[in-house]
Formats: structure tokens, C-alpha cells, sequence
């Protein structure tokens, strides 16, 4: 809609000097005022989320993800058309923002011509170089630029005389527009999509000008002030926060993080939320345990990670229940999904991970198990290829037999000990790759004080122990003590064996290597 006044008068030559400074108007001064209902776009907002993300991927990701960037672009055309409303390209955009993440994010840029011109010089020695894990594609799909428009005008001529000549005019236009933006992540590996990490976001713009101008003719020759002053909320600095929204989403659902909590007015993205749902389901129980005692840890409670549920992690969890007003104390999903949504996202978390990581080193969560079908038979029982044991009867003996000297990939591994006075048990695995498990306690085996005069199998009728890769020569290691053996207090060797600096306290040991085989 436009309305449009038009008014001519004639004035004295004496009223000129007072309808200038009655007018009071430099047009290098104008201003405007946008209606207050309109939306702003507040960068600083989607700033300190970018920068919170970096810390958020410290805490939750367990390896640094490596991202290149291929050109970000106008694919509508419409940037040149209408002479860079919005950008032609935003790929600077989109490196700024990974780059300024940090944490475990790793930009990698894509410049072809770059490395192409540098191996001419003679340099070719790519061998240190980072190979992406994902490459970002994307652009803007979308530009429509008159979705509403509406403007005013008023214009005033005055004459004076022959000679002389006044006119003012003053002209105010507003205008609604959208653009949306489409990314998505492609496996580098395979060069295929990577299903549902995608973003496509849009926003709408609004354009408000206005135009001032006053000016007079003396003796046909013009001077004066002539000027245009336009407030805009500005369209590329509108794409630049499409850009840095996008990122956020992008980077939290690949890594499955709770990123809407960095974003004011953000909701659960139920895409991450099935993510996290599908890995919990998919866990054994002891590692659904394990991983709750982990983030028990990073909340502040002091839980140390061992796959059993003892009375110090149900001591935490109804300790966090009722901080989070929760009903239920139950060890499920729900426990779960709070937990992981809720962690302190502070530096000292930070720290926590870095200390719960030195544990997993230590003495990590207990051998992945796999439910099966009751065994019709036990299994046939012989000597290992190698065991020890205790060589001091007053201190006590351990005693430690596996089924077979090597297994293939795929079978299951049984396991006999046995003690001859009263004691507490903990065995661990160590794979080829110094990669620790513990198997004794576990969750279907929780009581690890065992009696003299019996003989323990691992694992029990309720699950199995299945072998996995690597290839290679694992290495069992079981100690036993009167007093309970804190997972903390094993301390191993670069080759597998004891520490011995470390482990003065605990006497009583046997060991057991096997192979594992294609």
C-alpha cells in the first residue's frame, strides 16, 4: 500500500530562511525509528553458544571430529540480481564459525588450487596432513525478498519567484523477506550422505528506509544537501547467524550432543535424543551401568566407574534424583537421558573427564557381555598356556584356568578360579591394543568375596564372553586381597604385566595369555 501526498505552494522570498531552519533537516542525520515488533537478530546470542560448543564436545566426545568446508554459495541466483542483498558466498562464514569452536572440532580447509600451486614449488610431502572425517556441503536455497511491502511519501515544491525554488521530500518504505539455508555432512571415507545430520534453517528479514531530502535551486545552479539514510537489519549479518545456527546443529547432532541447552528458546532435538536411545538400548547391562556411573562422575559425585552396581552409585543416584525432582530411581533410560542432557557444561567438568579418563586407563568398565541360551553342557575344562598364582599360602592363593590356549574371533572364553581362604576378587583383560575390561565383578556377577573350596566360572549361565578384535595376545590378570580391591588400586605396565612400584599391598596375583585368532 502507498500514500502519496503532493503540495504546491508559493512563499514570499522572505519566508526561505525561516522554512529551512523550520525544517531543521540534515539529511546526513536522518533517522529513523524500525518498529519495535520487528525481530533483531542478536549474533552475540549464537556467539557465546559457538563458544560454549567448543567446551560442550571437551566433555562429551571421546575423539576429535575433523571437518572440511567445499564452497558455501548463493544458489538462487539472487545475489547478483539484486546487487548483494545477500552474500554470493558464505563459505568464510561457515570456516569463521567451525574455527571458532574449538574443543574437539577440527577444521580442515578445502583448497584445492592451494595445494595444487604448492606442489609445483617442489613441496609434495603431504604425509603429516589431516584427512577429514566429514565434509560440509550447503548453500542458501532460498531468497524471497518482497513477501510484504508498504511505504509511505510526502513531497513538498515551493516556488519563489523566477529564480527560486524549494522542495522537500521525505519517503519511508518497509518490506518483509526470507532466506533459508540448507548443509549437509558427507562421509569422506564413502562419499555418501550421513542420514539425518543435516540443517536447514530459514529466517525473516525486515527492511525499513527512509529517505530525506532537501534542496534548492538559485539561478539555475544547484547546491545543497542531497542524501539517503537507510536502517536495514542487515541481511548478510542475518545469514551469518543462519550460518552459526546451523553449525550448532550440525556439529550436536553428529556428536550427539545436548546442544540445545546453548541456545536461549531451543527445544530437545528429538534427532540426538533417538541417537542416544538407540546406543543405551544397544549396550549390554553392565555397560548401560558403566556408562550412568560415568556421567554420575562427571555431575560431581565421586562414583568410580566399574559396570556393578555397588551402594556408593545408588547413593548418588537417589542424591541426584532429588536434586532433579525426579520420582523414579530406577536404572533405565530415563535415569540415563538425565543425566547425559543435564552435565555441567563448565570448565571443571572439564577436568572431571580428563580424571575419568586416567581412571577408564586404570581399571575400565567390566568385558562387554552377551546374553545367551543356557549352555545344555559346561564347557570342557584345560589347563591355559600360561598361569600363575600366588607363591605365598600364608598370604593366601589364587588359582586361574581358561578353556583353551587361542580363540577365533567370534567363539566364547571360559574362565575357572578358585582361592583357598576367604577373599576378594578382581580380574581384568587386557586386549593387544593395552585396551583394559574388567570381567570380575561384573552386573550378573556382582559378589566378588569368594569362599574356599569352590571353584568360579566365568562367565556365569546368564551371559557370555564373546571374542572380539583386535588380533593378537591378550593377557588375563587377577589379583585377591582379605580387604576390598578398589578398581583404582591396579596399575599395569606398558607390556601388560603388574607394576610392581605400585602394587606392594597386593600379593596374591595369577596371570594367563591367549591368543586371538581370524
Amino acid at each position: 500500500m502507498m500514500n502519496y501526498k503532493r503540495t504546491s505552494i508559493r512563499f514570499n522570498m522572505v519566508l526561505l530562511p525561516l522554512l529551512i531552519l523550520g525544517c531543521a533537516l540534515n539529511p546526513q542525520n536522518a533517522d529513523i525509528g524500525l518498529d519495535l515488533t520487528l525481530p533483531e537478530a542478536r549474533i552475540t546470542i549464537y556467539q557465546q553458544a559457538v563458544n560454549q560448543l567448543g567446551l560442550m564436545t571437551d566433555i562429551y566426545s571421546q575423539t576429535p571430529v575433523k571437518i572440511m568446508v567445499k564452497e558455501i554459495q548463493d544458489n538462487t541466483g539472487t545475489s547478483i540480481a539484486t546487487s548483494a542483498e545477500i552474500p554470493r558466498d558464505v563459505t568464510e562464514m561457515v570456516k569463521t564459525t567451525l574455527n571458532a569452536i574449538g574443543g574437539n572440532v577440527r577444521y580442515i580447509p578445502y583448497e584445492p588450487e592451494f595445494m595444487i600451486q604448492t606442489a609445483g614449488t617442489g613441496y609434495s610431502d603431504w604425509a603429516e596432513k589431516i584427512l577429514p572425517h566429514v565434509v560440509l556441503t550447503g548453500g542458501i536455497t532460498e531468497f524471497d525478498r518482497g513477501l510484504v511491502t508498504d511505504g509511505d511519501s510526502i513531497e513538498f515544491d515551493a516556488e519563489l519567484g523566477k529564480k527560486f525554488g524549494l522542495n522537500f521530500g521525505d519517503e519511508i518504505k518497509a518490506s518483509l523477506a526470507s532466506v533459508t539455508l540448507d548443509f549437509n555432512m558427507i562421509d569422506f571415507k564413502t562419499f555418501t550422505g550421513i542420514p539425518r545430520i543435516q540443517a536447514v534453517n530459514g529466517i525473516k528479514l525486515h527492511k525499513a528506509t527512509r529517505a530525506d531530502s532537501i534542496g534548492f535551486t538559485v539561478k539555475s545552479a544547484t547546491f545543497g544537501a542531497k542524501g539517503e539514510i537507510t536502517k536495514v537489519q542487515g541481511r548478510h549479518a542475518a545469514v551469518r547467524l543462519l550460518v552459526q545456527l546451523s553449525m550448532l546443529q550440525l556439529i550436536g547432532r553428529y556428536e550427539k550432543l545436548p546442544y540445545w541447552r546453548l541456545i536461549p528458546g531451543a527445544i530437545r532435538d528429538e534427532i540426538v535424543i533417538d541417537q542416544l536411545l538407540a546406543d543405551y538400548y544397544a549396550m549390554s547391562t553392565v555397560d548401560q551401568v558403566y556408562k550412568i556411573q560415568e556421567l554420575l562422575y562427571l555431575h560431581g559425585y565421586g562414583v568410580t566407574p566399574s559396570g556393578q552396581i555397588n551402594a556408593e552409585t545408588r547413593n548418588a543416584v537417589e542424591q541426584f534424583m532429588k536434586v532433579s525432582n525426579l520420582a523414579s530411581s530406577e536404572f533405565d533410560q530415563n535415569l540415563y537421558l538425565q543425566l547425559y542432557e543435564n552435565v555441567p557444561i563448565t570448565p571443571a567438568t572439564r577436568q572431571l573427564k580428563k580424571n575419568l579418563s586416567n581412571i577408564a586407563s586404570i581399571a575400565p568398565k567390566v568385558a562387554v557381555a552377551t546374553v545367551i541360551q543356557k549352555a545344555s553342557e559346561p564347557p570342557k575344562t584345560v589347563e591355559s598356556p600360561k598361569v600363575s598364582a600366588s607363591q605365598e599360602p600364608s598370604a593366601g592363593k589364587l588359582s586361574l584356568v581358561i578353556d583353551k590356549k587361542e580363540y577365533k574371533i567370534g567363539e566364547t572364553m571360559q574362565i575357572e578360579f578358585s582361592v583357598n581362604q576367604p577373599m576378594y576378587v578382581r580380574m581384568v583383560v587386557i586386549n593387544s591394543k593395552g585396551e583394559i575390561s574388567t570381567i570380575f565383578p561384573n552386573a550378573y556377577q556382582s559378589d566378588n568375596y569368594c569362599k574356599p573350596g569352590k571353584t568360579y566360572r566365568i562367565p556365569s549361565t546368564e551371559f557370555s564372553l564373546d571374542i572380539v578384535e583386535p588380533i593378537g595376545i591378550d593377557k588375563l590378570r587377577a589379583i585377591a586381597s582379605k580387604d576390598p580391591i578398589p578398581a583404582e588400586h591396579l596399575h599395569f605396565m606398558t607390556d601388560g604385566n603388574f607394576d610392581e612400584s605400585k602394587m606392594t599391598m597386593y600379593t596374591v596375583r595369577a596371570a594367563a595369555d591367549y591368543a586371538v585368532i581370524q
